[in-house]
């Protein structure tokens, strides 16, 4: 068995969250200081509306919740974890594995045969060492898509935990 997502998926998740709260803390603050946000909460409110949409916007576009926290290759099938719900894939039931990049950072989109508890498609960012090796990602994704070619005879999805 071997880890081929980033190890540090779910606290890279909360990072992004966290950020959210400490920019919206930060726009609330000086208006809470002097007393401001008492007297006149419009304009404070106007600032942290600005942001809610920005963040809102940027988290649609970037798709961060959809991240699997960990991706485990097990030779025959994948262990995928998302939160708390973990999942056993068959290569078999893998229809293929792309790469694709938004603003820099590299992603691996597993496409499913049949849905799973976490959808039609497994979305996670590779190892740390390949971030910035494109071509060593895109060889990730290929050798899934070659094993699961190879591996169509078999049954979907297994258990899940």
């Amino acid at each position: 068995m071997q880890v081929i997502s980033f190890k540090n998926t779910a606290l890279f998740k909360r990072g992004i969250w966290l950020t959210a709260a400490a920019l919206i803390a930060f726009a609330l603050t000086p208006s809470a200081l002097d007393g401001s946000l008492r007297q006149n909460p419009l304009s404070s409110l106007f600032a942290v509306g600005i942001l809610c949409v920005f963040f809102g916007y940027f988290l649609r576009k970037t798709h961060i919740h959809r991240l699997a926290d960990e991706v485990a290759d097990c030779d025959d099938h994948l262990k995928v974890r998302r939160g708390r719900t973990e999942v056993t894939i068959r290569l078999s039931n893998i229809e293929t594995a792309d790469v694709s990049t938004s603003s820099g950072i590299h992603r691996i989109t597993v496409r499913l045969r049949q849905p799973s508890k976490l959808g039609g498609q497994i979305e996670f960012l590779p190892q740390a060492s390949l971030w910035s090796n494109l071509s060593g990602v895109k060889r990730v994704a290929a050798g899934l898509t070659e094993r699961a070619n190879r591996a169509k005879g078999g049954g979907g999805i297994m258990g899940s935990a």
